[in-house]
């Protein structure tokens, strides 16, 4: 009994000695510097999804504040730009007889930017002459100025054109200026659904 009770008092005192001793202050390992703290997580940005309308209207703004000398309508999700200064035509010529070229060059760098769209050119005559040939102008016209574009960096496969003749005036063709005005090419912005 007496050997129990000097094991068990051994056993308090080593405790009691053991929880009284103190180690010091912990240190690193002489000649290592410490570690760096590992780096936060990056927080990983996912835009929200723009919607077809968002991204029209953006188009639009865009357009409408950069191309001053351009008509833009918003019509729908789409968009309509006509030229009304620097995209006309003498009667049967087949490319504008205005300095088309800068606000084209301008009109293709934002099409660059807004990249998830297609463009419709759409040519037009006046109602003077035989309107099978106002029609084959009118292609001819929208066909020069798709290959323009083309060549301003704008893939092939976004531009479709279409001669439409005299069938849409947006001035009376019974003045000079009204004819004028309704030798024209336009553009319908469309957003492309792929």
């Amino acid at each position: 009994m007496k050997t129990y009770q000097l094991l068990v008092s051994f056993i308090i005192t080593s405790l009691f000695l053991a929880s009284c001793y103190s180690y010091g202050p912990i240190h690193e390992p002489y000649g290592y510097p410490p570690p760096p703290p590992p780096p936060p997580p990056v927080a990983k940005v996912i835009p929200a999804p723009v919607s077809k309308s968002e991204y029209m209207f953006k188009t639009y703004t865009e357009i409408k504040n950069t191309l001053e000398d351009a008509e833009v309508e918003l019509i729908d999700d789409s968009i309509k730009v006509l030229f009304p200064n620097n995209i006309i035509y003498q009667s049967k010529d087949l490319l504008p007889s205005s300095d088309y070229l800068p606000p084209l060059e301008k009109f293709a760098q934002l099409l660059k930017k807004y990249s998830k769209t297609n463009i419709l050119i759409t040519g037009h005559s006046d109602s003077k002459g035989n309107e099978m040939k106002n029609k084959e102008i009118s292609k001819v016209r929208a066909e020069n100025i798709k290959n323009i574009i083309v060549s301003k960096g704008i893939a092939e496969s976004r531009l479709e054109y279409w001669g439409l003749g005299s069938l849409s005036p947006i001035a009376d063709n019974e003045s000079a200026k009204g004819r004028e005005r309704n030798r024209r090419v336009e553009f319908v912005v469309l957003y492309d659904e792929k």
